[in-house]
């Protein structure tokens, strides 16, 4: 499927439903809606706080 403000990156997976349970990947895709007003804003710190978060928990 193609889209055309949406920019999927190279690698990753979706987190999807199996079974009636969530399966999430090693390597997960997480979808965010920046939004407008402030939303650029809360999103770009958004992103730092989540990077941040996950090299903490992964290296």
């Amino acid at each position: 499927m193609s889209y055309q403000h949406i920019h999927l990156p190279e690698q990753g997976e979706k987190i999807s439903v199996k079974e009636g349970r969530l399966h999430i990947p090693d390597n997960p895709i997480v979808g965010y809606v920046e939004g407008d007003g402030i939303g650029p804003d809360i999103t770009r710190a958004m992103l730092r706080v989540l990077d941040s978060a996950v090299e903490k928990a992964y290296g």
